[in-house]
């Protein structure tokens, strides 16, 4: 090849428009302090991603990111800005700007503004054939993120978020804790009642733990029948109505010296039970 010609098949590097936010009257700062509150993300239907690793889920499954963020002295990676959008403008957000926007919260090193994920409704995963997660007044992030996290892994259909909100399901600390697969699997916000109604269109059985059941883990694996799993809160469990309305009781056989399994722990132990029927569903 000449000297100072380029071969036309030679990749270009990608442009990103790059710029400060130095103050908090700056509008990227005034759209993030806002994000981090609850209301603001439910007026501006925006959300906040933090890290890298989550960024790159959610533009795999096709989240719109408006901006993305460094913090002082740290820089977006190469193989992020080689992935992203070339229209997506990359800023620098001052030191001591990112320390007073965050005040309390978690600072992250880089991050995003992106557009709330569409809903995705109850009838939408009628025709998945493998479980759905179900779960119930869950209010601790970290379970959450890591029943997300395990449901992706064991091959789930969906999970369902009884009496939640896209805001909630959205919250930075969620999405931390699920290591951005919220963004990769149908995640469904309903109320109980809607979740009940759907079970009985469905033709779908209710399954739910309970410490005194007489039905063992083990036969839950041995159903080749798509079920709903139900998971309540560690102390309370789960509420009367869905209690009632459940089909299958189970317990998880533990040493009598300990009270109760962690509940992300709990649904680990549940989803690899019904793994091979999750795999053979999917076709894998």
């Amino acid at each position: 090849m000449l000297a100072g010609v380029v071969a036309q098949d030679t990749p270009m590097a990608p442009e990103h428009s790059q710029t400060t936010v130095d103050s908090l009257l700056h509008p990227w700062a005034v759209t993030i302090r806002r994000l981090l509150d609850r209301a603001g993300r439910l007026e501006l239907e925006k959300i906040l991603i933090d890290d890298e690793e989550n960024i790159e889920q959610a533009r795999m499954a096709g989240v719109e990111l408006e901006a993305v963020f460094y913090a002082g002295e740290e820089r977006v990676s190469d193989q992020l800005k080689e992935r992203l959008p070339r229209d997506i403008p990359l800023f620098e957000v001052a030191k001591r700007t990112c320390k007073k926007l965050f005040e309390n919260d978690r600072i992250s090193r880089v991050f995003a503004v992106a557009r709330t994920p569409a809903a995705v409704s109850l009838q939408q995963l009628a025709a998945v054939p493998r479980d759905l997660v179900v779960l119930e007044d869950l209010s601790i992030s970290g379970n959450v993120g890591a029943i997300l996290r395990t449901s992706l892994a064991l091959g789930v259909g969906g999970v369902v978020l009884l009496e939640a909100s896209a805001v909630d399901l959205y919250d930075r600390r969620l999405i931390r804790s699920s290591r951005g697969y919220v963004f990769a699997l149908p995640v469904v916000s309903a109320t109980t009642a809607e979740l009940l109604a759907f079970a009985r269109a469905q033709r779908a059985r209710l399954l739910i733990t309970a410490p005194h059941a007489e039905l063992e883990l083990d036969r839950v694996a041995t159903l080749s029948e798509r079920l709903l799993l139900v998971f309540g809160g560690e102390k309370e469990g789960c509420s009367e109505e869905l209690l009632n309305g459940a089909d299958l009781r189970v317990r998880i056989p533990i040493d009598p010296r300990v009270e109760s399994l962690n509940v992300a722990a709990a649904a680990a132990i549940v989803l690899f039970a019904r793994s091979a029927f999750n795999r053979a569903a999917a076709g894998a």
